[in-house]
């Protein structure tokens, strides 16, 4: 007697639900990949994106610990990339809650951010092409901080502002170094900003 015949209704649903579950899978991963992506981009305002921040300062008062510790030798480190393709834009100033004051000690040319560059305090400044104007050269970003008021590993609200782009604030890392420690001229370069 032959076998009764098995409908094969059911392997066109199969083979459906495999390539829904495909499309999730890829889909997934493709979300999953561009999470990654914005991962590595930094704050942003307008066509300016801020990278690479920290702030490093000398402990001068007793251990990390002390709620009354004071901090010297503070130096706010970052990297600005100017994203637009035609315009150029100028960093005005850096203010911080956490600092009564932000000294930007840089020349006029050194705080121009050129179109598809970027500039840099506290490390190296990697761009294509730099023309030895001074903005493909790092300068130095210092802060007096408000004693007793803060903690390592912690963050400080900082706030760039540039002429175009206007404002950003920044949760900027906190940590106390050795006072030996505060050559950064040896921290990787950042990634190289090909022109836009």
């Amino acid at each position: 007697m032959p076998a009764p015949h098995r409908p094969r209704l059911h392997r066109p649903v199969l083979l459906a639900a495999a390539a829904v579950s495909a499309t999730v899978a890829l889909t997934s991963c493709s979300a999953a990949d561009t999470a990654r992506e914005a991962d590595t981009d930094g704050p942003s305002v307008g066509a300016v994106e801020i990278r690479d921040t920290s702030i490093d300062a000398e402990l001068t008062g007793a251990t990390p610990d002390d709620p009354s510790s004071a901090y010297g030798d503070a130096t706010l480190n970052f990297t600005a990339i100017n994203t637009d393709s035609a315009e150029s834009d100028t960093l005005v100033s850096i203010t911080s809650p956490a600092a009564s004051s932000v000294t930007l000690d840089a020349t006029a040319e050194q705080l121009v951010v050129e179109p598809g560059t970027s500039i840099a305090a506290g490390q190296p400044v990697e761009n294509v092409g730099g023309d030895g104007s001074g903005a493909d050269r790092p300068f130095t970003v210092a802060m007096e901080l408000t004693d007793g008021e803060l903690q390592p590993g912690t963050s400080v609200a900082v706030t760039f502002r540039f002429e175009r782009a206007g404002e950003v604030t920044v949760d900027v890392p906190f940590d106390v170094v050795e006072p030996d420690d505060l050559d950064r001229s040896s921290r990787p370069l950042p990634p190289a900003v090909e022109p836009g």
